[in-house]
């Protein structure tokens, strides 16, 4: 058993309105002093007890209440049953047995956020349900959800702003769900989707287009440097995968087109690597004609000039060509194909492009 007596003041305290300032004021105590009950840091004295109780809108029996410690196993166990409870066409009982566990354990964030998927269960299992049931379970699984939110759990967070801000939307809480987006930090969860809704709620269509395709152009970019890595020898020293791995990254190429078309080097060597001669060379001979010309767009299907820069301002710029260049002449995995002429030939044409 464990006193949450800090958790306890923050969650009433808040649900008044409450700074800490006022508590302590109505208390004739300082902020600090309110400030290291609700860390826990220490308790009030207990001639404060009764005070604080009516201060809070409590009696001191429910805000000393003890809280025995909730297992994870134990959690899913229950919320197992719940489940079971559902299916099986027991809403009442099933939704007597989740706000038994609530009112058991009020500060438990994890009973607390699988309470709202419960709830979610409870709409989908009985659509034949009282308006006042549906709209009673709507309103616990919103207040369930910001409590969360407002507790601020890194595991649950995200989900819970994602929840959040889609119940805004819903009820066309514009400002509302904007507000929410713009509190959260970017690390904090990827709500791409959420920004996307919100600006088609606004009417914003070209601006919910765009933040959907920056999304996808920095996912592609990402999905490309994590397979480039996969292709690295120290990581990757079996040449049958290392060439299947390469077959995938053409593939997300050939689809994205984002790269510039740079990616035909890297192929080249991996076919190198593996023996593979002939295809090294095509690869190889691909980039020198690329070099030759406009680097290749990504795809304009997918990714607006704004998002990803059309052809017009594509260049290869001499930084480029003079590492290419010298790559292929100095690079010990370039030396098997240095006597053949077609190597030659594309080094030369890449030599040339470099001295125009």
């Amino acid at each position: 058993m464990e006193l949450k007596l800090g958790k306890k003041i923050i969650e009433l305290r808040k649900k008044k309105g409450m700074t800490q300032e006022q508590l302590a004021g109505a208390l004739g105590v300082s902020a600090p002093a309110v400030s290291k009950w609700e860390t826990d840091s220490s308790y009030p004295d207990i001639t404060l007890l009764c005070p604080l109780a009516r201060a809070l809108d409590t009696d001191v029996d429910s805000l000393l209440a003890f809280e025995e410690d909730l297992s994870e196993a134990d959690l899913g166990q229950c919320m197992t049953e719940i489940i079971e409870m559902i299916r099986g066409g027991r809403i009442p009982e099933a939704e007597e047995r989740l706000n038994g566990l609530l009112h058991a354990y009020p500060s438990n964030i994890p009973l607390k956020f699988s309470a709202v998927a419960a709830l979610t269960y409870f709409e989908i299992n009985a659509p034949e349900a009282d308006e006042a049931d549906k709209l009673r379970w709507k309103d616990q699984k919103k207040q369930l959800v910001r409590a969360v939110h407002d507790d601020g759990n890194p595991a649950y967070y995200p989900s819970a702003v994602s929840m959040l801000v889609s119940m805004a939307l819903a009820e066309d809480q514009l400002e509302e769900a904007e507000r929410l987006l713009k509190e959260t930090m970017a690390d904090q969860g990827d709500f791409t989707f959420l920004w996307s809704q919100l600006y088609l709620k606004k009417g914003e269509k070209e601006k919910a287009l765009g933040t959907v395709q920056r999304r996808l152009y920095s996912l592609v970019n990402d999905m490309r440097t994590c397979l480039m890595a996969m292709l690295g020898q120290d990581m990757n020293p079996d040449l049958d995968r290392a060439v299947e791995i390469c077959d995938v990254l053409q593939m997300l190429d050939s689809i994205f087109r984002v790269g510039g078309g740079m990616g035909d080097g890297l192929y080249a060597e991996i076919y190198l690597r593996a023996g593979k001669m002939e295809e090294a060379l095509a690869y190889l001979e691909r980039l020198a004609d690329r070099m030759t010309g406009p680097m290749e767009p990504p795809n304009p299907l997918l990714f607006a000039p704004e998002i990803a820069p059309g052809p017009e301002k594509l260049e290869w710029n001499q930084e480029i060509l003079m590492a290419a260049l010298r790559g292929l002449e100095t690079d010990a995995c370039f030396e098997p194909l240095r006597k053949q002429e077609r190597f030659q030939r594309l080094v030369e044409l890449i030599r040339k492009q470099v001295q125009s």
